[in-house]
């Protein structure tokens, strides 16, 4: 999904063979990966995968996460030890409130199942701004298993996180992601 990128990433992805959606408006993140699952829906694929595009997820997990989508319908690439002392409280504070129990509950590298990207590009996942806590909640919500992989993430090789960029990104996520866990209690 190429969201309106400045950059070379869709033309390199064309050459080795990728299809690549150009959106005609930008959509965002979450906005993006929901067109791709449209995508992957009308095209009848059994699953699809995100993962960032600064280098920090390898390839070479994508057949792990999918393997695991036989018994669950999301399944999370999780390093648990990416995460600094901040990141571990802050995820520790989710795991608690959530009723989530992934060791890597902001990782970005996923696969979902087909019953997981219908329920993701409904009205409900539509109001999600990030892809984390508030999609595992609403799989959740509806019955679905979450389950996890351990992988190797790399360092990033270029950007910033959107989270974690400063101290106002950083409370505004928190009190966002808390709001929606509360939100989504029952």
């Amino acid at each position: 999904m190429n969201d309106l990128s400045l950059d070379e990433t869709a033309a390199i992805a064309r050459k080795n063979g990728a299809i690549v959606m150009d959106l005609p408006i930008h959509l965002g993140a979450w906005g993006a990966i929901q067109a791709g699952m449209h995508y992957a829906l009308e095209k009848k694929y059994n699953a699809c995968v995100t993962l960032d595009g600064d280098g920090q997820h390898e390839a070479g997990y994508i057949s792990k996460l999918v393997d695991k989508l036989e018994d669950s319908q999301v399944v999370t690439g999780s390093a648990p030890e990416r995460g600094g002392p901040h990141k571990n409280i802050i995820w520790r504070m989710f795991r608690f409130t959530s009723g989530i129990s992934l060791s890597d509950i902001t990782s970005g590298f996923r696969a979902y199942s087909v019953d997981a990207m219908k329920i993701l590009v409904a009205y409900d996942g539509s109001i999600l701004d990030y892809q984390c806590v508030g999609v595992l909640l609403l799989c959740k919500k509806h019955g679905l298993v979450s389950k996890e992989v351990m992988v190797k993430m790399n360092s990033r090789e270029h950007g910033n996180s959107r989270i974690f960029k400063n101290s106002f990104y950083i409370i505004r996520y928190l009190f966002s992601t808390f709001l929606l866990i509360g939100a989504k209690r029952w």
